[in-house]
């Protein structure tokens, strides 16, 4: 090499860089999948549970033939 400073070739240049995570739109990501799905069936699971208990309920209000709590409040309220 001759008696040129290497750094000396870049004076005067400048140099610019970026870089960009790019975004995973396919949802590639098993672990992420995972966790969805098992809230997803949690969710299921829960709501399922909730019209279960709801239709019991709807079946033993439809079986009753009267409604005590109801007649005591009347009761109190028309003295």
């Amino acid at each position: 090499m001759n008696n040129d400073d290497f750094n000396k070739r870049f004076d005067g240049m400048s140099f610019s860089t970026s870089w960009v995570q790019p975004m995973n739109t396919d949802w590639d990501n098993n672990f992420i999948n995972a966790l969805f799905n098992a809230v997803d069936k949690e969710r299921e699971t829960t709501t399922q549970n909730e019209l279960a208990r709801l239709d019991f309920l709807e079946d033993e209000i439809q079986a009753m033939t009267s409604y005590p709590d109801a007649e005591r409040l009347l009761k109190n309220i028309l003295k």
